[in-house]
């Protein structure tokens, strides 16, 4: 319903809606607001009105044309307000004499009385249908509130009593902490323990933490450490870990960590049996101990993935379909399902897919859920989630600072103009689709302008067309101008895996990070007007920014150390005092320096840092007033003609609830 396309809450007004979609399709063969891409379906639902009944060919009774007319209504006051509404208007055009009601029949077709009997009988039946799915009175689940604080939840276990719940979150202003609460009196009490996120908890009560995280676009790693509900100084065991999980026998550990430029699965810990260019997340291990589940993201950095499972031996097996994003993931109570939750477009919902691969919906709610953990007896935590993003910047015409330059709820920074007037953006939330919106919009008020799908914007040299992945199978660059002219979708050749796309400074070639089938990620060059991309440096080097004389290329080596690259000499040389926290866009106008923003979920700061000797000079600092659930690294841009700056931030704002009644 348009409601839903807007994010905004449904009733039953909301199915009435859907019905009229849905009774349309049955008269005439063909879908209301069907369109070759989701995001045009959705304009569609939001904006169009489908042809009249008597348009389509069909003959029957002129009064259903209201009758549905009134159901596909935009403005949920002005359609039927209940189901019994609803029944009464088809009952009475059931009662109507065929002989009123029947279209003087065109040539070659007639409409017969019994065909229109038939047809009220048919209506009568759905509306029926749907009175009675309305008022059934089948048992529904029962939710508990546990969480009352503001701010963001990151992971959740409960407790081998089934009574506790130990959870790590970002409360207000405080940081990630770990806490714990009782089912029957939802008190949160913080664990005496450093700043972290919870991975995995035993049976015997251990606790396995990420301590000193890193804050990556969609998940977080850092140092695995184990520690005691009671307190103290964890021990520090893994670096760069991303999830983890304990067998049934409460000793042996899954995880997912990053090493060797990939991300791995390993089981027991040590043991690796699976790995991806791309990234693993929501681990865990069946309760037989045999097999690990985990959700699976083919680009790294995005959300978008799907369910898969590895037995001990490493044989592996993909579940379900890819979908537009997937966050959460246990095993049924019974290790018989897995479930899930994961969005086709944008609202994550719970899921559940047995080994064999069937899949099922279990749950269906008007905001964001997320899985946290399933117990032995059944009962499910879930986190209900609001999900904001926003977009500020100084508008260099007037110096004032304009708010609100996002679009919808999944708006991501991508590039600025160096004069600032303009910015590049990647829209996933609302109608933007699975494959995405790169959009356009002027910092003087303007209205944004959807330039097509694609992810990671970057302008190119003269500010007049913007490039970015497009995340299909296999990958492509879109080039879209952002004025007049057509856009173009280019093939990467055997790259599986792309995850971004620089301009060269003659506009003529793009830099790009991705992966070939089993192998790690690492730099090509590709030249716009032919030919496939060809790789770029040693393996291990992951470029970012091209400088002015192109001979120079600022990226990552294997050790995530900032260096630059000399294509001449094709030596590395390392940029002193970079860490893993500090973020580059680009070289600035002199070639001498890059652009590095320096960033938490709370503060950015953009300097310039010479490229030989690493000096650092601030440019500009950011911070958020309103810390609570912001929990990715702030995005800054800054323009270094006119010296003015736009950031983004991303929130999200949790409330843990335990279900009962969930099958």
């Amino acid at each position: 319903s348009p409601e839903q396309v807007r994010g905004e809450p449904s009733d039953p007004r909301s199915d009435i809606f859907s019905f009229g979609a849905m009774l349309y399709e049955m008269l005439t063969g063909k879908r209301a607001f069907k369109r070759d891409t989701s995001a045009e379906t959705m304009t569609a639902i939001l904006r169009e009105e489908p042809p009249e009944l008597n348009d389509t060919g069909w003959q029957g009774p002129l009064g259903l044309q209201r009758i549905l007319g009134r159901c596909l209504e935009k403005n949920i006051e002005r359609r039927f307000q209940s189901a019994s509404d609803l029944a009464f208007a088809i009952e009475s055009l059931s009662g109507t004499s065929s002989a009123k009601s029947v279209a003087q029949p065109k040539a070659g077709r007639v409409w017969l009385p019994w065909a229109a009997t038939a047809l009220g009988v048919l209506v009568l039946g759905a509306g029926v249908w749907l009175v009675g799915r309305w008022s059934a009175t089948k048992a529904q689940p029962k939710f508990t509130r546990l969480t009352y604080q503001q701010g963001y939840l990151s992971n959740a276990r409960f407790a081998k009593d089934g009574g506790t719940v130990v959870y790590s979150a970002q409360w207000n202003s405080d940081p990630l902490q770990i806490y714990s609460v009782r089912v029957e009196f939802p008190q949160s009490v913080k664990v005496d323990l450093p700043s972290a996120t919870l991975l995995a908890l035993s049976s015997s009560g251990d606790l396995e933490l990420a301590v000193d995280p890193v804050y990556e676009s969609n998940f977080l790693d850092g140092t695995m450490a184990q520690a005691q509900m009671a307190g103290g100084t964890p021990r520090a065991q893994e670096k760069d870990v991303i999830a983890a999980d304990y067998a049934p026998d409460g000793k042996t550990l899954a995880l997912v960590r990053q090493a060797n430029r990939k991300v791995q699965l390993e089981y027991p810990a040590g043991k690796v049996i699976y790995t991806t260019a791309g990234y693993l997340d929501y681990v865990r291990i069946s309760p037989s101990g045999k097999k690990v589940a985990f959700l699976e993201h083919p680009v790294y950095g995005d959300d978008r993935g799907w369910v898969s499972v590895v037995d001990e031996a490493g044989s592996h097996k993909q579940l379900t379909k890819e979908f537009s994003a997937a966050q959460g993931l246990a095993w049924s109570r019974t290790g018989k399902e897995i479930w899930f939750t994961a969005a086709e477009q944008t609202d994550l919902q719970l899921y559940g897919v047995s080994l064999s691969g069937k899949q099922r919906e279990i749950l269906k709610t008007p905001q964001r859920t997320r899985l946290m953990d399933i117990a032995a007896d059944g009962r499910v935590l879930l986190s209900n989630e609001q999900f904001r993003t926003e977009i500020t910047g100084i508008d260099p015409a007037t110096g004032k600072e304009r708010r609100g330059l996002e679009w919808f709820n999944g708006s991501l920074m991508g590039d600025i103009l160096p004069d600032g007037k303009a910015i590049v953006f990647v829209e996933w939330g609302g109608p933007a689709g699975s494959l995405y919106l790169m959009v356009y919009r002027k910092l003087d008020g303007s209205a944004p302008v959807a330039l097509g799908p694609g992810a990671s914007p970057k302008f190119s040299p003269d500010g007049t067309t913007a490039a970015a992945p497009i995340l299909t199978r296999p990958p492509e660059v879109a080039l879209h101008p952002v004025g007049t002219g057509e856009s173009r979708r280019l093939p990467v050749g055997d790259i599986v895996s792309l995850v971004s796309a620089a301009w060269f400074p003659d506009g003529r070639h793009l830099l790009l990070i991705g992966a070939t089938e089993g192998q790690p990620l690492r730099t090509y060059e590709m030249d716009l007007e032919g030919g496939k991309p060809q790789p770029l440096g040693p393996p291990d080097f992951t470029g970012v920014a091209v400088a002015k004389d192109e001979k120079r290329i600022a990226g990552r080596n294997a050790s995530g150390e900032v260096v630059v690259f000399d294509r001449e000499t094709q030596k590395m040389q390392t940029i002193p005092g970079m860490g893993p926290q500090d973020q580059f866009e680009k070289w600035t106008e002199d070639g001498q320096a890059l652009l590095v923003s320096s960033a938490t979920p709370w503060e950015a700061r953009m300097y310039r840092v010479e490229g030989v000797t690493g000096k650092r000079t601030l440019l500009q600092a950011v911070e958020l007033s309103e810390k609570a659930g912001s929990v990715s690294n702030l995005r800054l841009r800054y323009a270094e003609d006119s010296k003015t700056y736009v950031y983004n931030s991303r929130r999200i704002l949790g409330t843990m609830y335990v279900v009962e009644g969930l099958e």
